[in-house]
């Protein structure tokens, strides 16, 4: 049976929804912890940086109490303060309204970071040099907290060549400063060959952000055709819309509640 060879940014704690309910589906995953060295296990590598479009150091800003919107980027409060009549009833008003205490910055720390292609050639010469067959990976998962775009520039080699899809979390309003907002990463994508088939609708704070999901537009060959089949099984786009993972607010919530506690311990 075929399956996905999955890159996961993000991952921190364990695979995302839909990924959580379709592991029989993964081959191989390749996911990133701030571990001091890579960890290269029979069906899963954690990589030890974070993705970006660049190799070198990044300086990482913590927020909140429990880390929740933690990102290479620094929150734009200015901006946020200037529009923060015009946007406070999108979503959910009363939630908004704490969006100042839940965006304190608590620290900052320097990461390793690394480009997508980097990392990806340092995987597969490790491998060859245990005389194990390079890995061709087919679909990337990011959720950054606003950095899709930077992981992206720096995957460009892997997306042109070797990606089939790809689900990321982008932001339609600068609430980070340097994002880059969701018109742009998709005109991005879009030039790249890919077509955008289903999203969750804008959600969190503002409803600023959303996950979109893009296939490839012209696979080149059968097996490509089947694994964008199989990606659409795992991600069930419905109705017009495309709508995708509709599980419940909660479980959404905490589950990346969970996985930015588990992270940040790394640096307690």
């Amino acid at each position: 049976m075929q399956k996905i060879n999955l890159i996961d940014v993000g991952a921190l704690d364990g695979f995302d929804l839909p990924w959580k309910r379709h592991q029989d589906k993964i081959g191989f995953a390749l996911t990133f912890e701030p571990n001091e060295q890579p960890v290269f296990g029979e069906k899963i590598i954690k990589y030890n940086s974070a993705i970006w479009d660049y190799d070198g150091e990044g300086k990482f800003y913590i927020i909140g109490s429990i880390g929740q919107g933690s990102s290479l980027l620094e929150p734009n409060y200015e901006w946020v303060r200037e529009n923060f009549d015009q946007i406070r009833k999108e979503g959910n008003i009363k939630f908004n309204d704490t969006w100042w205490e839940r965006t304190v910055i608590k620290k900052t720390e320097m990461l390793k970071v690394k480009r997508l292609d980097t990392v990806l050639t340092e995987v597969n010469e490790k491998l060859q040099s245990e005389g194990k067959s390079p890995i061709r990976f087919h679909f990337l998962k990011s959720d950054t907290q606003s950095g899709e775009y930077y992981v992206l520039k720096g995957a460009e080699s892997f997306l042109k060549n070797d990606c089939i899809g790809l689900e990321i979390e982008a932001f339609r309003y600068p609430m980070y400063k340097g994002v880059v907002i969701d018109t742009e990463v998709k005109k991005y994508l879009e030039d790249l060959g890919f077509e955008q088939i289903g999203w969750t609708g804008y959600m969190y704070s503002f409803h600023a952000a959303c996950d979109y999901l893009f296939v490839k537009k012209n696979p080149k060959n059968t097996e490509e055709k089947v694994l964008i089949e199989l990606v659409k099984s795992v991600y069930q786009p419905k109705g017009k819309d495309g709508i995708i993972k509709k599980a419940s607010l909660y479980e959404k919530i905490h589950h990346r509640v969970d996985k930015l506690s588990h992270f940040l311990k790394k640096f307690v």
